[in-house]
């Protein structure tokens, strides 16, 4: 293949393949320190998980070891191109699958989804798609790093809309793809994936913390209201999707990235069955059987590959959940939505 730099090459590329290993938070830290805009009283009275590792930053609760991306991206370190596309989440809402479906959709011409050299089957999607606020943190060289990549750039981000930086947020030249899960699933998601480094936390302290608006992507209803109002008001440039509507019709969906990003499938394409491609390729079982996505696989230093791939399904919350459980967070989420359109009922 040629370099990045080369002009015959046309992204998106496998982050991997042009820059190395994905960018890595580290270890977590132990203690909270009060150096960033987090009111010392405010951190004093969280419980103990979540003065670990997060941090309220404007207004939003984001992960600790994320702070000082989220802070570059905002001081002016990313310099958005035309065509670039963020595919932007809350924690635990099919980002992984988001990932691989926008790459295999974007890179599609580079890469058939038919292939048998695709890069999703010897690469993770975290491996294709960099979160920006790893890369970021790393300074100057995570600047170099996404400069290297050739255009259409894909990259993705837990931000919440409201601390983009204008150059993303008010850009008719950066398009983002926002993805929502329903939130009791999300917290199962959320919890399962989090025991991986803290086997001792109970489902319940999740689900208070959420309710009371401290989690990560926290408070859960701003993380959607921004991008859903976003999508509103500019729906040439954000598109929200539901997971569960991208489970109900994967390869509709797939032709609906495709034109959200200015790449609609020709007839050539409809009549050869790519969007089909691609969503069985990006298919949950198809990812976790491959060897790269195993338990065994590499990834960060806190999470294997296979952490990223548990049930892929909707409703699990059912079996983690009683039923006042389910109906509280459901209230909290209706006020919180109400009067925007937006359901989850």
């Amino acid at each position: 293949m040629a370099t990045a730099n080369a002009p015959s090459v046309v992204g998106p590329v496998p982050f991997a393949d042009v820059c190395g290993a994905r960018p890595d938070p580290g270890p977590l830290p132990k203690e909270p320190d009060d150096d960033d805009d987090a009111s010392a009283a405010t951190a004093a009275a969280l419980p103990g998980d979540a003065r670990r590792r997060l941090r309220w930053y404007q207004g939003t609760w984001v992960a600790r070891v994320c702070v000082p991306g989220v802070v570059a991206i905002r001081q002016g370190s990313f310099a958005p191109r035309r065509g670039d596309v963020v595919l932007a989440s809350p924690h635990k809402c099919g980002t992984t699958w988001l990932k691989a479906l926008a790459f295999a959709t974007m890179a599609r011409g580079a890469y058939p989804p038919a292939g048998a050299g695709h890069p999703l089957l010897r690469l993770n999607p975290h491996d294709c798609v960099p979160f920006m606020e790893m890369l970021f943190a790393d300074g100057s060289a995570g600047s170099r790093k996404m400069g290297a990549l050739p255009s259409p750039r894909l990259m993705a981000t837990h931000m919440h809309h409201a601390i983009l930086p204008a150059s993303i947020s008010n850009n008719p030249d950066c398009k983002i793809v926002y993805i929502c899960r329903n939130p009791k699933d999300m917290l199962v998601s959320l919890w399962h994936f989090t025991r991986r480094v803290q086997p001792d936390l109970a489902f319940s302290d999740v689900f208070e913390h959420a309710c009371e608006g401290v989690s990560f992507s926290g408070p859960i209803w701003d993380h959607v209201l921004g991008y859903w109002n976003a999508s509103k008001e500019s729906p040439e440039t954000v598109l929200f999707l539901r997971y569960e509507e991208i489970l109900l019709d994967p390869a509709g969906n797939v032709r609906r990235l495709a034109r959200f990003v200015g790449q609609p499938l020709s007839p050539a394409e409809e009549a050869a069955g790519v969007a089909e491609d691609i969503a069985r390729l990006c298919s949950f079982e198809a990812l976790r059987g491959l060897e790269v996505n195993t338990a065994a696989g590499s990834g960060s230093l806190l999470f294997p590959n296979g952490a990223y791939f548990r049930r892929g399904q909707a409703g699990d919350w059912a079996n983690h959940m009683t039923p006042e459980m389910a109906r509280r967070l459901d209230a909290v989420m209706e006020e919180k939505l109400r009067g925007s359109g937006l359901s989850f009922a």
